[in-house]
């Protein structure tokens, strides 16, 4: 397949966004039946794997890199161009990582149809990432899990501590990016993570439970 060839895959569906944070253990994600995108270092989630992976940190592909392709050799991989070019294996897209501000760039066409490549996108975090390429792909509803963003927390994963990041993340520049991006898309957003610490009027929440699958939801 091309990247182009991701385009509209999947009109209409819902899609299953999930975080690192530590909240993941409440919703683990094998209790949802989406399509879904995992990111960074959820290849330490040892019982599920994604649809398809995400990734813009050099770091994860310094560390993790050989781990991800053995493990998710099979599953589309999404890195940005040119910061991740060196990261190689099977099932690699690239999409162009545009300088700038994440908002849009222009009020007649803000995402057209081969905006990966052209004029490509940006980013604040990974997440912003993964709701353009479910934009792209599109789905219509976008559920996220494994998002807690609390303050001056934000080395604490669903897998332990990572004492080699800062602590302080910039929280308000990945907010503004969330509410921009779900409104412009103009589709379904919720944060279905439970304790999370993400403002309401940003993502609009909702119970998990809803979207569990059906053997979990009448046990």
């Amino acid at each position: 397949m091309e990247l182009s060839d991701f385009n509209n895959l999947h009109s209409g569906a819902t899609v299953l966004l999930v975080g690192n944070a530590p909240n993941l253990k409440e919703t683990p994600p094998e209790w949802f039946d989406y399509p879904s995108f995992g990111m960074n270092t959820i290849c330490k989630y040892a019982t599920w794997r994604p649809t398809y992976y995400t990734a813009v940190d050099s770091r994860v592909m310094w560390e993790f890199g050989e781990e991800i392709v053995e493990k998710y050799g099979d599953i589309p991989k999404f890195v940005p161009t040119p910061n991740l070019d060196k990261w190689q294996g099977p099932n690699f897209y690239r999409f162009y990582h545009r300088p700038g501000k994440l908002w849009p760039w222009n009020n007649e066409s803000l995402w057209p149809r081969d905006f990966l490549s052209l004029p490509g996108i940006t980013y604040g975090c990974v997440m912003h990432i993964a709701m353009q390429l479910a934009y792209f792909m599109g789905f219509s509803r976008m559920l996220v899990i494994g998002m807690e963003h609390k303050p001056r927390r934000a080395q604490n994963h669903f897998w332990g501590v990572d004492h080699c990041i800062n602590a302080d993340a910039p929280l308000d520049e990945w907010f503004m990016g969330y509410k921009t991006l779900r409104e412009e898309m103009k589709v379904e957003m919720l944060n279905i993570s439970p304790n999370t610490y993400v403002p309401e009027e940003i993502l609009p929440r909702d119970d998990w439970r809803k979207y569990v699958a059906e053997p979990l939801q009448s046990s």
